[in-house]
Order: structure tokens, then C-alpha cells, then sequence
């Protein structure tokens, strides 16, 4: 009986030590996954295109948006007016938070500085020449169907508009110059970009039609840089709509 007890301990010994080394080898393991998974998280491309959530106004908005800068995106200024936090998601998930440098409630367009997004920058056409979006061109626009991910909807332009409308806070009628689209838009879409044939953005989704199926309006790339060229006096926040 004393042999017995004494046998039990010895016994189990090895095996004991056998289990807590395994134990030990599958949590170093986890943790240099984890560490991985980090390391190679963070250093995915950001790339040229975000989504951006805005809270506030009593209730969240979802808009597409571009970087024209690595830490500075364009959305349309509707979703973002007046709202009291901004996230920006890039493509591999990645959610930061930025703020409204500039909003123009007239071009519907607005800037969001977002530190530290590190995104690369679109190819913004430079001028308003017609041959940059012609009658008959066809593209892509850029939108962000769900945070952070990319959706390439195939485009047409229909023709080159000056769009008479109401601004963002419906109390003046206003002049874009813009684009009529032919596209399948949806909910989130406005603050996508329109690339044309060579992959530069000429213009930025601000709304779709009421009345026409898979038509909706674009404000063209040369009222973006009139906004970016006014970050630093333009407000930077504004009431709701």
C-alpha cells in the first residue's frame, strides 16, 4: 500500500511536466501570432479610398470617401456637417478618427483631416478640360459599400452639367459644375470618387436621382480643389442639416 502511494506521484510526474510544456510552447505561439497578425495588419496598404462614419445630428451617416493627401479625405459634406465624431475605415479595417478642416454646404464637399492614416493619395484631375470626362466616358466610382470595403461600380458620363440646386442646408439655390452619371448608386455612396478611363478622380458623388433610375450627379474635380484650396479658411464645422 505504501508502495502504491508512493508510485502515484512518480508516476504522473512526467506526465505533468509533459502538459505544462505544451501549455507553455501554445501560449508563446498565440502570442507571436498575435504579434503577426499586428505587425502585418498595420503594415497593409492603406490605399486611396475610406469609408466615412460620422455621429451626431441625432442619429450616424455613412459616406464613401478619397485621400488627396496621406492624412487628409474627401467626402461629401452632407454626412459630416454638424456631426460631432468622424471615423475614417480604410481598406484592411483600420478605423481612425479625424476632424472637418473644411466644408463648403454650397459644392456639397467637405475635408477631413484624419492623423496618422498614412493613405496614398488619388490622381485628382488638374483643370476642367471636357476630355478629361467626356459624353460617353466610362470609369469606375469608388464607393464603400460597407466600412471598409471597396466596391468598383462601372460608370458612365452622360454629359458635363451645371447643377442648379439647393445647398446642403436647403436654404439658398446654388451652381455646381458637375457630371450626370450613369451608375447603380446607393445608400453611402455620396463622397465616392469618379475615376475616368486612366484612373484620375474627376469627380465626387454627392447625390442620386430622385426620378431616374441608375442616373445620379457628380460636382467635378475642379470644384474639389477650389475647396482644398480654402482648407485653411473655410469652417471647419457647421450646424446639422
Amino acid at each position: 500500500m505504501l508502495v502504491g502511494e508512493s508510485d502515484g506521484p512518480a508516476a504522473n510526474g512526467p506526465e505533468t511536466g509533459r502538459v505544462l510544456r505544451w501549455a507553455v510552447v501554445a501560449a508563446v505561439g498565440l502570442a507571436l501570432g498575435l504579434m503577426l497578425w499586428g505587425v502585418l495588419r498595420e503594415s497593409t496598404p492603406v490605399g486611396s479610398f475610406v469609408t466615412v462614419t460620422a455621429v451626431g445630428c441625432s442619429g450616424r451617416a455613412h459616406a464613401s470617401g478619397f485621400a488627396v493627401a496621406d492624412d487628409l479625405v474627401v467626402t461629401a459634406a452632407h454626412p459630416v456637417a454638424g456631426r460631432r465624431r468622424v471615423a475614417v475605415t480604410d481598406t484592411a479595417g483600420r478605423s481612425r478618427n479625424g476632424f472637418v478642416v473644411a466644408l463648403d454646404p454650397a459644392l456639397d464637399v467637405a475635408a477631413v483631416r484624419v492623423p496618422g492614416l498614412g493613405a496614398e493619395p488619388v490622381s485628382l484631375a488638374d483643370g476642367d478640360d471636357a476630355a478629361l470626362a467626356p459624353a460617353g466616358g466610362s470609369g469606375v466610382v469608388a464607393a464603400m459599400s460597407d466600412p471598409g470595403v471597396l466596391t468598383r461600380k462601372p460608370v458612365e458620363v452622360i454629359r458635363r452639367v451645371r447643377t442648379n440646386i439647393e445647398d446642403v442646408y436647403r436654404t439658398a439655390r446654388v451652381s455646381r459644375r458637375g457630371l450626370e452619371l450613369s451608375f447603380d448608386g446607393g445608400y453611402g455612396d455620396s463622397g465616392a470618387a469618379v475615376l475616368n478611363g486612366d484612373g484620375t478622380v474627376v469627380g465626387m458623388v454627392f447625390a442620386t436621382s430622385r426620378f431616374r433610375e441608375e442616373v445620379g450627379y457628380a460636382v467635378r474635380a475642379v470644384e474639389v480643389r477650389g475647396l482644398l484650396s480654402q482648407v485653411s479658411e473655410l469652417p471647419q464645422r457647421t450646424a446639422c442639416p
